[in-house]
């Protein structure tokens, strides 16, 4: 699922899959969340919010339970450089 980047505090990205109504969500934290049975027109106004953050706390966090998938923290080649420099 291709993810648009969002203009947030707390949000970086949100993604849609309207055949199964299901939107990802990830936040600053590297944290990736799914929601399950969410509509196109919710998925449409957290995209367009001037405040996506607060339009997720508001819209979605009340009405949706999500399901963490993934944690996106660092990139490959970020962890690399941690390997070999010892870093954690």
């Amino acid at each position: 699922m291709e993810r648009k980047p969002l203009r947030s505090g707390k949000l970086k990205s949100a993604g849609y899959d309207e055949s199964s109504r299901v939107m990802h969500i990830e936040f600053t934290n590297g944290d990736v969340y799914e929601y399950k049975g969410v509509s196109r027109e919710i998925y449409r106004q957290l995209t367009a919010s001037p405040s996506p953050s607060s339009f997720f706390e508001d819209k979605i966090d009340e009405q949706f339970t999500g399901k963490r998938l993934a944690k996106t923290s660092k990139s490959d080649a970020s962890d690399a450089f941690d390997s070999l420099f010892g870093k954690e």
